[in-house]
């Protein structure tokens, strides 16, 4: 795959705990499609996730930033990395990513689009990538399974007790804030949830033809293991919103009355339901994803 040249420097900032299964292919498929470097924050990692950014550091421009707290104050390790990309990497543009998410343009060259527009800042749309919580694992890898999207994401519906309250479909048919990538200069911070970027003074803001592939759920055991580990970094911060993280808490307390099914019946839809909602056209069988990937990567993005 070759991506164009360019006279700008774009940055990636990558914050990963526990993520061996997903960081290596991440990283890769961002660097083929144009990320000059990643700034990589390590929050405490013990799966092997640390040892593939070490390993990565040989071989690609990555730096990497320890950061084990346990309180999940990512908005102030963003914000510092983010500085750094500016300053000392003087980046042009940069964007604060998951090991969850691929940024996808239509030829899969992210500097192509950010060379035609006049904005500061771009939102960029995320899709939800999903499959049945009862079926077995896919043949070759989580890519191969997670081909599935709602057509048209539902609305988050006012939540009174975010713990109790049932959802009117599964969390993943719903709709997710944008992210956000935006220019180095005059930049001023970056809030929790990467979701705007605020300047010194006042900037443009567009809708990028970039889209987000967002692979939130790729195991019954990975996901558990986001759910214990994400409430509790969420129960430790004891500054935010109640609605920040919503439902990660909620996820967790489920979890610790009834095990990891119950949050995976709230985040994911059945067999039964992913069948049905395929014949009416309420999920569509996506392949971008998994072709972007293959192509980026050269390879099957297996795990």
């Amino acid at each position: 795959m070759l991506v164009g040249v360019y006279s700008m420097k774009l940055v990636m900032i990558l914050l990963v705990r526990d993520e061996a299964d997903i960081v290596r292919q991440n990283i890769a498929f961002h660097l083929a499609c144009g990320v000059d470097h990643v700034i990589a924050i390590d929050n405490g990692s013990v799966d092997g996730t640390r040892d593939i950014l070490a390993d990565l550091v040989g071989q690609a421009p990555i730096t990497i930033v320890d950061e084990p707290g346990r309180d999940y104050a990512q908005s102030t390790w963003v914000n510092q990395a983010i500085f750094q990309a500016k300053d000392r990497l003087k980046a042009d543009w940069i964007f604060s990513n998951d090991a969850d998410e691929f940024w996808l343009t239509q030829d899969n060259d992210l500097k192509a689009e950010l060379t035609r527009t006049p904005a500061h800042i771009l939102n960029v749309t995320r899709r939800n990538m999903v499959f049945a919580h009862d079926a077995p694992p896919p043949e070759g890898g989580w890519a191969q399974g997670l081909v599935y999207r709602v057509a048209d994401p539902v609305a988050r519906p006012p939540i009174d007790d975010i713990y109790a309250d049932n959802l009117p479909c599964p969390y993943f048919y719903m709709n997710l804030p944008p992210k956000v990538i935006f220019r180095a200069e005059g930049f001023g911070g970056i809030g929790m949830g990467n979701h705007n970027a605020q300047f010194v003074s006042d900037v443009t803001k567009a809708e990028a033809e970039m889209v987000i592939y967002h692979y939130p759920v790729r195991s019954a055991a990975q996901f558990e293991r986001k759910v214990v580990q994400g409430g509790a970094a969420f129960l430790n911060h004891k500054n935010l919103g109640k609605m920040t993280g919503w439902h990660w808490r909620r996820w967790h307390r489920m979890e610790q009355a009834g095990g990891i099914e119950l949050p995976l019946r709230d985040a994911l839809p059945s067999q039964d339901m992913l069948k049905a909602d395929l014949e009416t056209g309420r999920v569509l069988r996506d392949l971008r994803g998994l072709e972007a990937l293959q192509a980026a990567l050269g390879t099957e993005p297996a795990a």
